[in-house]
């Protein structure tokens, strides 16, 4: 069995984050974001769930408003275009910055639209919500 398989039979195999400097994700869109709320160090936080799907198929990006915010800018793109994210900041650092931008790579964005339909069933949204919301009760 796969990694992926293994952390998708023990929960949270579905969820990603970017938590390293220069880290990054390539994904489409696939489906309507979602407010989590739980706590992180012991203090009260929301995120966003963004419903994407990546080059390992389905994930739920979590992350926070203003990257959800930049985000949101291209809506208007969602159903033609596969975004990039990288993060801008250490491990820990609540001020990191997020970069949003559309990839410049029409083959990348044809798979991953290729996947997405193949792999993304709504269905997948739900449990994808119940596992992050039991990682950020923290």
């Amino acid at each position: 069995m796969a990694w992926k398989d293994k952390m998708k039979e023990w929960g949270g195999g579905d969820l990603t984050f970017l938590s390293s400097d220069g880290e990054v994700i390539m994904f489409v869109v696939v489906d309507e974001p979602v407010l989590l709320t739980g706590k992180y160090k012991g203090n009260p936080q929301e995120r966003i769930g963004c419903p994407v799907v990546t080059d390992e198929g389905f994930v739920l990006f979590v992350t926070g408003k203003r990257t959800a915010r930049k985000l949101s800018k291209f809506e208007e793109r969602f159903k033609d275009a596969a975004f990039m994210v990288v993060r801008k900041g250490e491990s820990g650092d609540i001020n990191s910055k997020y970069d949003v931008t559309i990839l410049d790579n029409k083959t990348k964005t044809e798979q991953l639209f290729a996947l997405a339909k193949k792999e993304y069933k709504p269905g997948m949204l739900k449990q994808a919500i119940a596992d992050a919301t039991e990682v950020m009760k923290g």
